[in-house]
């Protein structure tokens, strides 16, 4: 007895340890290379499925919101920090020339705004900030901040490049306000289509109250056309798209209102548009998930469709159960090409070719790859895509 426990232990002090330290799997063959994070670091899986260890994260320290010089090309990086008592803090993260990080604060608030301030917006040396219960505030962050709007639940939506600021008025109306707190112009929407913010641009679209789609630069209101068959919320999409998503349809049209795509699906189990829709980088291919999920759901089913430029019926690509999901539901797709890449909320990781339909399924190699303890939390991005974060 003695000697097969001596013998057991001997036997685990030499076998191969765990956790972090596992030795890494093979993986399947794909189309581009993929990074996965997992609690152990990053790893590197090339198109062979070698994967190797990444020292350090690909990824840099975040994308800024307002140059130095003013312009909408971000070339600083600012960051908010919020109190518990609710005071913004402004900080930029910088990285010196030996590679080391260094925070700076640039602009604290001169009061707290105990819980509430929840919507924000970055301009040209300029931050405004709600407080849903009394308006909002505008600072040029060297000096403290003042109210621009007095009202109950406004919030920002962006600046223009000459620092008018576009703010949501309860209502369905939008207000423009120039830098000094002056009411410039002020225009309405419908409830049911509502408006989408392209910031690089400094355009906001909207669908007026008698259906017709609008773009608004600061003041300057551009009338494009007439909306007919159209159901929806806007919201703008690179390259230069605009979405409207009904309860059981989505529609996608160039800048000018003109048809490109759309589907309607009829009312079933499996018909909660939960994921957006996901435009490959042509522009000309989209992607979108439905199912039966919600949260707290244990078990559904999801399919996800692709739908091309010209066509009114999506095609079906992956089919999949889903497991329990928690608070949260839905998916994320990245493209690279003619590939997707996969990731829904309950753990589920796939590449699938939109061309073919073909299907590459990860998760053999993420439960594999090291990870601390059984958490199997991981994320996974095209190594691609990755690099321009």
């Amino acid at each position: 007895m003695g000697s097969a426990l001596f013998a057991a232990v001997l036997a685990s002090a030499v076998l191969p340890s765990h956790g972090c330290r596992a030795p890494l799997p093979q993986g399947p063959a794909v189309p581009a290379a993929i990074v996965v994070r997992t609690s152990c670091g990053w790893f590197d899986v090339k198109p062979s499925g070698r994967v190797r260890r990444l020292p350090r994260s690909p990824v840099g320290f975040g994308r800024g919101r307002i140059a130095e010089d003013g312009s909408r090309h971000y070339g600083a990086d600012l960051f908010i920090r919020r109190t518990h008592p609710g005071r913004f803090i402004v900080w930029r993260l910088r990285r010196t020339p030996a590679g080391r990080l260094t925070r700076t604060v640039i602009w604290h608030s001169s009061r707290d705004y105990y819980n509430t301030g929840g919507d924000n917006a970055f301009g040209p040396h300029l931050f405004a900030f709600d407080d849903y219960y009394h308006g909002i505030f505008l600072t040029d962050l060297r000096h403290p901040e003042r109210m621009v709007m007095r009202g109950r639940g406004l919030y920002p939506i962006g600046f223009t490049r000459g620092g008018d600021l576009l703010i949501s008025m309860r209502g369905y109306s939008i207000a423009v306000v120039a830098p000094t707190g002056r009411l410039l112009r002020r225009f309405s929407y419908s409830g049911r289509n509502s408006f989408t913010w392209d910031e690089h641009t400094d355009t906001l679209y909207f669908v007026r109250p008698d259906g017709m789609l609008a773009a608004a630069h600061g003041a300057h209101v551009r009338l494009i056309r007439r909306l007919t068959g159209i159901e929806g919320g806007i919201w703008f999409t690179p390259p230069g798209l605009l979405v409207f998503n009904g309860r059981r349809s989505v529609t996608i049209t160039d800048l000018d209102g003109k048809l490109i795509a759309r589907d309607r699906w009829p009312r079933t189990a499996i018909d909660n548009f939960d994921s957006g829709l996901s435009v490959s980088p042509d522009g000309r291919t989209f992607a979108f998930r439905l199912s039966s999920a919600h949260p707290g759901a244990r078990h559904g089913k999801a399919v996800l469709y692709v739908l091309h430029a010209g066509q009114s019926e999506a095609r079906a690509i992956y089919r999949h159960q889903l497991g329990p999901s928690g608070c949260a539901v839905g998916a994320s797709m990245e493209w690279h090409g003619r590939y997707l890449l996969y990731s829904s909320a309950d753990g589920q990781r796939a590449v699938l070719d939109t061309s073919t339909g073909r299907q590459i399924s990860l998760m053999r190699l993420l439960h594999r790859i090291p990870q601390r303890g059984r958490s199997q939390v991981y994320d996974v991005f095209w190594r691609s895509n990755l690099a321009r974060r």
